[in-house]
């Protein structure tokens, strides 16, 4: 695999012909628009298909699969602009690429009930879970529904593993953590939390859970830990999966200092598995992100973690979401707006801007004007995902997960698809 930064003057043509690889494939593993008016500093992704095929007259996905040993999943994952439409005569899919993928992965994506459909099926193929944001409780236990009948179907025809994703409104830009305290110090809130968790499980079709861990009060540690224990045994006695998800502070990354709020080890002894998510920031729009801070404090942070979570146990989490924001940033005070990759590259595009990249946070970045404001866009691309993913084959991590899947980046799957076997459950 090659990561190729598009230089001036250079054209997907120019690029694919230094690499010994077609125009037409570059240009979809990218979601390239436009092959002659490449951005400058944007993050291409090379990967050398090993065999291919030339659809004849009357085949199918399933013929195709069938013919090659391999199953329908795994063509998709080959060829995700397939996805959705029927084959047409002449047109190359690609069979397998060069290197055998040897490390299998359980992946997960979250997901809002109202993603594109387009973009969903595109991405279930590679997924072992779909998480589903969000169910909210109340301070009485209930969880509040959400419609989300259609996804879950449709996560299921792809032999997709669907979650709930369980958490605590919010009040202003903070958790509740009123809630929290709620739920693990009042039994008949908890009955009637698993209750309702039950009964959704069962009428929806869910696979399990994943709950949220809000902030936790120091004197309130063990009990969180118990009630997740609880929780755990309950529902698995059912046949369902329970997942606590940790997210570490921007605090907690850049001095290396664990929430004594949060105890690591019992959550990970209590529930079947931890989703340590390292950059969330989908509720915070007056936070610096995770991911403008150094990388290696990220990944120390994560190095510890993996030191408390068995890394059989342990799901890593990242953000696939960009930041947009004016200059001067004032903490607490500038406003930070999200901004997807395919949005970043195209204001790039756009204003003029060359994409830099940052080394210490391994983040891709631009600055421009507008309007007599300056702006800063900061997001992220192979450069940056790559690293996450080979830090987890090393570790031999249970899983990874994105947030969010709300838009199909085929470079990034690409990654993934040449990394590892994906597991199905």
């Amino acid at each position: 695999m090659n990561i190729h930064v598009v230089q001036p003057g250079e054209t997907i043509y120019t690029i694919a012909n230094s690499y010994g690889v077609s125009p037409e494939r570059l240009s979809v593993e990218n979601d390239i628009i436009d092959p002659n008016s490449l951005t400058i500093g944007e993050a291409l992704v090379i990967i050398r298909p090993g065999q291919t095929y030339i659809v004849q007259e009357g085949d199918s996905l399933e013929s195709i699969a069938k013919n090659h040993e391999m199953d329908v999943m795994e063509l998709l994952r080959n060829n995700p602009n397939v996805s959705g439409r029927e084959l047409y005569t002449g047109e190359e899919l690609v069979i397998s690429y060069i290197g055998r993928k040897t490390v299998p992965i359980k992946t997960n994506g979250f997901a809002y009930p109202f993603i594109d459909r387009s973009v969903l099926r595109k991405t279930l193929p590679y997924l072992t879970y779909l998480t589903v944001y969000s169910y909210e409780i109340t301070r009485k236990g209930n969880l509040i529904d959400i419609d989300d009948s259609e996804i879950i179907q449709m996560a299921g025809d792809y032999g997709v593993a669907p979650i709930m994703f369980i958490t605590a409104p919010d009040e202003g830009d903070n958790v509740d953590t009123d809630i929290a305290h709620i739920l693990i110090s009042d039994e008949q809130v908890q009955n009637t939390f698993i209750d309702d968790t039950l009964s959704i499980l069962h009428n929806k079709g869910y696979y399990g859970i994943n709950i949220n861990t809000p902030y936790i009060q120091p004197q309130d540690r063990q009990s969180y830990v118990d009630f997740i224990a609880g929780i755990t045994e309950r529902l698995n006695s059912e046949g369902f999966l329970v997942i606590v998800t940790i997210a570490p502070s921007t605090f907690e990354v850049s001095t290396g200092i664990i929430y004594k709020g949060i105890d690591y080890i019992g959550l990970s002894q209590a529930a079947n598995n931890v989703l340590y998510q390292l950059t969330y920031a989908w509720k915070y729009p007056y936070s610096l992100p995770i991911s403008v801070l150094p990388f290696e404090a990220v990944m120390r942070t994560l190095d510890k973690a993996t030191t408390l979570i068995p890394p059989e146990k342990c799901i890593v989490g990242t953000s696939i979401v960009g930041y947009l924001w004016e200059f001067p940033y004032f903490a607490a005070r500038t406003n930070t707006n999200f901004l997807n990759y395919h949005s970043a590259i195209e204001l790039a595009k756009d204003t003029g801007s060359i994409i830099e990249f940052n080394e210490p946070s391994r983040s891709s970045y631009f600055q421009y004007i507008e309007n007599e404001r300056e702006y800063m866009a900061w997001f992220k691309d192979s450069r940056v995902i790559y690293p996450t993913l080979a830090y987890s084959q090393g570790y031999g991590l249970e899983g990874i997960s994105l947030w969010n899947i709300m838009y199909f980046i085929t470079n990034i799957w690409l990654m993934v698809n040449s990394l590892y076997a994906i597991e199905k459950i």
